[in-house]
């Protein structure tokens, strides 16, 4: 990079586009996601639905701030990561996907469990078919057409300036790639129609191959967040924005607060799950029936009519119709 720091762009920071509250809320659940989908696939839809509608905020605002013309270069920049970053995670496995053809022995998502059901899958694929057309636009006609005597810099596996000729490239294909990978899943989606669980083969096949595919899906996961968060927390830092790092405001705490509580929401929804069950005998019981059990077994004869000839015993609880005690080893 030959430009002094002395010709960077002097940005007004906007704390209420990417404050530290708004910035931390959307990598708690980033994070929180993978770390939910490592332990348990069963709790995940509150972090993905907070997620999508994360994703729609970030699209909605960079809309109408593009509309109006408030928006720096580096607004939509970031803007473009937090509604993109949801669905990051998922463009390294939905190419390998598309080059294996599906096959499930190599299919990351051959063992997910997941299914959200129609309303989600519509919303994220609208969602993300606007993301990629607001980047395709953003570097296809946006920066193209800047002409300053500053520059911005970025975080691209390195430093480098916002209006630099080959990131505008590349970033241009990638949006425009992302739409025809989008094209595809949605015209040739029965090429990636579940294999039939069902079979001796696929059985093999999950047996051989889970626990690979669930460390690949992991290690893939934490290889984007950790980008992702380099590439908005380092511009911040290189491009000296100040006013965005206070965490004293409800804009900056509701997120915050939203995220981490539903992350502690799933995950202690499984704790509960995993927890062994022991149940105590008396604890179980309700004040009407505290007795021995075993009284029950020495009186009880014949499906509910008891014992010792017709005596009646008036202390002894009464099972209620139709239910009917058996014997229970203590």
């Amino acid at each position: 990079m030959d430009e002094n720091s002395s010709n960077l762009c002097l940005l007004p920071g906007r704390p209420e586009l990417y404050g530290v509250g708004i910035r931390t809320a959307f990598y708690i659940q980033w994070l929180g996601s993978l770390m939910i989908e490592f332990i348990t696939e069963d709790y995940l839809t509150d972090m993905r639905f907070i997620s999508v509608f994360s994703s729609a905020s970030a699209l909605t605002a960079l809309i109408i701030g593009a509309a109006q013309g408030k928006l720096y270069p580096l607004d939509i920049y970031f803007l473009l990561l937090f509604a993109m970053g949801f669905f990051l995670f998922q463009i390294p496995l939905r190419t390998w996907q598309l080059l294996t053809r599906c096959q499930p022995h190599l299919d990351p998502f051959f063992i997910s469990r997941e299914n959200h059901g129609l309303f989600y899958n519509l919303m994220t694929v609208t969602i993300l078919a606007g993301n990629t057309a607001m980047g395709a636009w953003y570097y296809t006609t946006f920066l193209p057409r800047l002409d300053r005597g500053c520059w911005e810099a970025v975080f691209v596996l390195g430093k480098v300036d916002l209006e630099n000729r080959g990131y505008i490239i590349a970033s241009a294909f990638f949006y425009i790639g992302i739409l025809a990978m989008l094209a595809g899943f949605i015209f040739l989606g029965s090429c990636c129609d579940t294999p039939d669980t069902s079979s001796t083969a696929v059985r093999r096949i999950r047996r051989k191959h889970i626990k690979r595919l669930r460390i690949a899906r992991i290690l893939s996961g934490f290889v984007v967040f950790t980008l992702l968060v380099l590439a908005i927390e380092l511009p911040i830092y290189w491009n000296h924005i100040d006013n965005v790092t206070e965490f004293e405001t409800l804009a900056q705490l509701i997120p915050f607060f939203l995220s981490i509580g539903l992350f502690f929401r799933s995950w202690a929804m499984w704790i509960i799950r995993e927890r062994p069950q022991e149940q105590d005998w008396d604890d179980s019981l309700s004040v009407a029936t505290t007795i021995d059990p075993r009284d029950y077994w020495d009186r009880y004869n014949n499906y509910g009519e008891y014992g010792y000839g017709d005596y009646n015993w008036p202390h002894i609880p009464q099972w209620p119709p139709n239910v009917y005690y058996t014997a229970r080893s203590i």
